[in-house]
C-alpha cells in the first residue's frame, strides 16, 4: 500500500466521527419533497465536508511521513558539504622541497662560518623553523595521501624520519644544555648538525622519488622562479644577500 493510500485511510477513519456531527436528523414533516430535498442537502453538504477533511488529512499526513526524509537528505548534503578538502599534492611537494632548500642554505651557513653572524646564530631556532613554517610532517601525510599500497606506508615512513631528524637536532641541543652552536667553541657540534641535515636530504630525496618526476620537475621550476624573482627584487640599499642558493647566484 502507498503512502497516499495509507494517508487516505487513516483520514477516512478520523473522518468518519467528524461527518456524524454533520448528520441531519429527520423530523416529520407534512411534506415529503422539502424533506427529501433537505435530505439531499444535507448529504451534499457532507460530502463536501468529509472530502475537504480528508484531503486537508491526506496533506498533513504526507508531510509528516516526507518531512523526516527531507531532513536526512538535507543532513547527508551537509555531511559531504563539511568533508576537508584535501591538500593538492605539489603544496604538499612545494612544502617538501623548500624545506629541502632550508638544510642546504643552513648547512651552508654552518660550513663557512657565516653563522656566526649575529643575525645567524640561533641554530636550534633556524631547525625550528624549518619544522614549524613548511608544516612538513603534514605535508608529508597529505602527499603520501596521494600513493597507493605499500608506497604509501613507505613514503610516509621515511617522510617522517626526515621529520625525526631534525627534531632529534633540536633535542640536541636541548640535551647538551645550550641554545645554540656556540662561535667561541665548536667542540665538534657543527658536524653533528651538518650531519643531520644532510640525513633530512637523503629521506625527503627518498620521498620525492616516490612521486611523478613531472611534477616534481613542476615544483622545483616554480621554487627556482620565486627565487629568481626575489633576487632581482631585493632592495641592495639595506645590504647584500649572505646566502644565497648557487642556481640564484648564476
Amino acid at each position: 500500500m502507498g503512502i497516499h493510500r495509507i494517508a487516505v485511510a487513516l483520514a477516512l477513519a478520523v473522518a468518519s466521527p467528524a461527518a456524524e456531527a454533520f448528520t441531519v436528523q429527520s423530523h416529520p414533516s407534512s411534506r415529503a419533497s422539502a424533506d427529501t430535498l433537505l435530505h439531499a442537502s444535507s448529504r451534499d453538504e457532507l460530502l463536501d465536508t468529509r472530502r475537504a477533511f480528508i484531503d486537508a488529512s491526506v496533506g498533513s499526513l504526507s508531510a509528516v511521513v516526507f518531512s523526516p526524509l527531507v531532513a536526512s537528505a538535507a543532513s547527508d548534503e551537509e555531511g559531504v558539504s563539511k568533508k576537508p578538502k584535501l591538500r593538492p599534492m605539489r603544496d604538499c611537494l612545494y612544502n617538501v622541497l623548500r624545506v629541502r632548500e632550508a638544510t642546504e642554505q643552513e648547512s651552508r651557513l654552518i660550513s663557512t662560518g657565516k653563522f656566526k653572524d649575529s643575525a645567524r646564530q640561533n641554530v636550534k631556532l633556524a631547525v625550528k623553523f624549518i619544522i614549524n613554517n613548511y608544516n612538513l610532517s603534514d605535508s608529508i601525510i597529505a602527499g603520501s595521501s596521494y600513493l597507493k599500497g605499500n608506497d604509501r606506508v613507505d613514503a610516509s615512513g621515511v617522510g617522517q624520519s626526515a621529520v625525526q631528524s631534525l627534531l632529534t637536532i633540536v633535542e640536541y641541543f636541548d640535551a647538551a644544555g645550550v641554545e645554540n652552536i656556540k662561535v667561541d667553541s665548536l667542540a665538534g657540534k657543527e658536524k653533528i648538525v651538518i650531519e643531520g641535515l644532510k640525513s633530512v636530504r637523503r629521506d625527503l630525496d627518498e620521498f620525492l622519488d616516490y612521486f611523478p618526476k613531472d611534477d616534481v620537475d613542476a615544483v622545483k621550476a616554480r621554487i627556482l622562479s620565486e627565487n629568481e624573482l626575489n633576487y632581482r627584487e631585493f632592495d641592495t640599499s639595506l645590504g647584500q644577500i649572505i646566502n644565497p642558493n648557487p642556481a640564484d647566484k648564476a
